[in-house]
């Protein structure tokens, strides 16, 4: 990570490269002023000098409260905890103060003419410090995580402490005054603007800059600046006064500069960015050089720092109202021209480069050294001659023989055809005439997409969106700026609102511009009304398929109990014509014998019958047998 910073008056520059070393440079002529490297090592360290040192935090700031007094101090906090400042005038350490965050200092900041400044670290706790000695004044445990960023207000009375979520507080009565929500990421830089109202905040891989008022409590920033790039460096102007026309300045950190300009926060966040980046004017093409930094100087023009850690150099750029600013690559900052080989004079050590992390990519690659008898011998070999070739003068100065010729001796195509290991496209007349050419595939459509929607090209918007495939929609959405994002986000939700049937073709242009640029999208106030329209939408579709699918859940179940009932009928229609079979059987057999109980039953009765007329015929005997005179009488006649 490259730490840099301008002085309080601009005039100066500072920058580490992370090995312990800094260095500050004259802005004005380009030269180095001084060289920070020599430093004894404190009690927890083994080694000493600056390969002990790892800077973590550099800041620039004044060192006494009067503003007559032009001097100043740096500030550096390192991962070991420790805090040292430098005189940037006298090129010595004016204070060191071990151990002042557990676990190591991650931001340092001045608070502006009060003679105190404020170190953070991972241990969560802010630390007070006197300028003038390093003596901690006090400490303010913060937050319960570590401390990634801190700015101090102009007049040093608020204090903002960022993590995951920004926190401010009131350093006069040492409270939180509101927090602010919203980044998705932990927030790396931040700063406040010169009337101390706002807040200026980026965060890890967060494509776009917020705004926050310090006076309003809420999840949701008053602008989002969108970049291409996360940005690494933030400056405003134009703030402390009313009726001028503001600037907001980034570095993203691919090196290339945004500058937004307006009379308001609402023109701010409308305004197209002024770019200013290092690249080629005639092939268009970016540099190897990056700008490190950039420093606000007035309504029109930004001092911008460019070039290598190594050797950096400087350029007050003018701005237009629009547009693009390319500057031209600094020879200054190379320490070997990629154009032309570097040469080496013999007998000394004047033009050796030692090459390093900043300067190793300009480098050019050597160029294989090939003798003129080489080439002369292979051109030899390659030429069909039919009879041996005389050895050259040069050959023999050179004492080498000419190989012979072999007119019969295969060449390795032609062994891989012969053994079947590359397919012969060859043609009588030319070897390979007809070969198939492929055409390169493009995988994102963001030039193309970019090109629509700017010219709003209807046609050419339907044939993108058309394109289903996932990845090449990824690969577009996410090359895509977040302002882009957001006009492809309407878009898509504008046309799903007048043919829900297209669903399928640009629900998933929607759910992957939803992923990819989350952050900026819940950032931004403008897309709120457009996703309450998308939010409507799924809800209405959603309102339909529920009484749908408590419908289909309802007839299922009557299918099911149609299905059952129809069973248990034809296992009791099978029972009943079983038992039916079975008991007209009974049936008959019972009835055969109630038939034949029923004549017996007459037989008896007509024996009975017969016995009493018997019975009625014979006399009957009284007393012993005798008959009456009447029965006597009737017999006898």
């Amino acid at each position: 990570m490259v730490l840099a910073a301008f002085s309080p008056r601009g005039d100066q520059f500072a920058i580490g490269a992370g090995d312990g070393r800094l260095k500050t440079w004259d802005v004005a002529s380009g030269h180095v002023c001084a060289e920070f490297s020599e430093i004894a090592a404190s009690s927890s360290q083994a080694l000493d000098g600056h390969l002990a040192l790892n800077y973590k935090s550099l800041a620039w700031g004044a060192s006494s409260k009067k503003k007559k007094k032009k001097a100043s101090l740096i500030v550096l906090g390192t991962g070991g905890g420790d805090v040292l400042a430098w005189d940037p005038i006298l090129g010595e350490l004016t204070w060191r103060t071990n151990d002042c965050n557990t676990g190591g200092v991650t931001s340092v900041c001045f608070a502006k003419n009060q003679g105190s400044l404020f170190s953070a670290g991972i241990d969560g706790i802010v630390c007070e410090l006197e300028v003038a000695s390093g003596k901690i004044l006090s400490t303010l445990q913060c937050s319960k995580s570590s401390i990634t960023n801190i700015s101090s207000s102009p007049d040093a009375s608020l204090l903002l402490v960022a993590a995951n979520e920004l926190r401010l507080f009131d350093m006069r009565t040492r409270k939180r005054l509101r927090k602010f929500t919203g980044h998705a990421s932990s927030v790396n830089v931040t700063v406040f603007t010169e009337d101390g109202r706002y807040v200026l905040s980026a965060a890890v891989g967060d494509r776009n800059i917020a705004v926050w008022d310090t006076n309003e409590v809420g999840k949701e920033a008053k602008v989002a600046l969108a970049m291409e790039h996360p940005a690494v460096a933030l400056d405003s102007w134009g703030f402390e006064k009313d009726g001028t026309e503001r600037k907001i300045l980034a570095v993203s950190e691919t090196g290339e500069a945004y500058i937004w300009s307006g009379l308001s926060l609402e023109e701010l966040g409308k305004a197209e960015p002024v770019r200013v980046r290092v690249g080629s004017k005639n092939s268009g093409k970016a540099s190897k050089q990056s700008i490190l930094l950039g420093r606000l100087v007035g309504a029109g023009s930004v001092v911008v720092a460019r070039g290598t850690t190594v050797r950096p150099s400087f350029e007050t750029v003018a701005l237009p109202e629009e547009g693009v600013v390319v500057l031209p690559p600094s020879e200054q900052g190379n320490l070997l021209l990629s154009q032309s080989e570097p040469t080496i004079k013999r007998g000394g050590h004047d033009a050796v480069t030692v090459l390093g992390a900043d300067n190793a990519a300009d480098a050019s690659l050597p160029k294989p050294r090939i003798e003129a008898g080489d080439v002369k011998k292979r051109k030899r070999r390659e030429a069909n001659v039919a009879s041996e070739a005389e050895p050259s003068q040069e050959d023999k100065a050179d004492g080498a023989t000419p190989m012979e010729e072999d007119k019969d001796e295969q060449t390795m195509e032609e062994r891989l055809m012969a053994l079947g290991l590359v397919e012969d496209k060859r043609t009588e007349g030319n070897a390979f005439e007809n070969a198939e050419v492929v055409p390169p595939k493009s995988d994102s459509l963001e030039v193309l997409f970019t090109q629509a929607m700017r010219s709003d090209d209807k046609s050419l918007i339907e044939q993108c969106l058309c394109v289903s495939d996932t990845k090449v929609i990824t690969n577009t959405v996410r090359s895509l700026s977040p302002k882009d994002a957001c006009t492809l986000l309407r878009l898509a939700i504008s046309r799903l609102e007048e043919s829900p049937r297209r669903g399928l073709q640009l629900l998933p242009w929607i759910r992957i511009t939803l992923l990819e640029h989350a952050s900026y999208i819940m950032s931004n106030i403008a897309i709120q009304p457009v996703l309450k329209s998308l939010y409507q939408v799924v809800e209405s579709r959603l309102h339909i398929f529920r009484p749908l699918l408590a419908l289909s859940g309802r007839l299922d179940l009557i299918v099911a109990k149609i299905k059952a009932n129809e069973t248990s009928k034809s296992v009791e229609q099978a029972e009943v014509a079983t038992a039916v079979y079975e008991e007209d059987e009974e049936e008959d057999s019972d009835q055969e014998v109630e038939d034949a109980m029923a004549d017996e039953d007459e037989d008896e009765d007509e024996e009975e019958e017969e016995e009493e007329r018997m019975d009625e015929d014979k006399p009957h005997l009284e007393n012993g047998g005798s008959f009456s005179d009447d029965e006597s009488d009737q017999s006898n006649d």
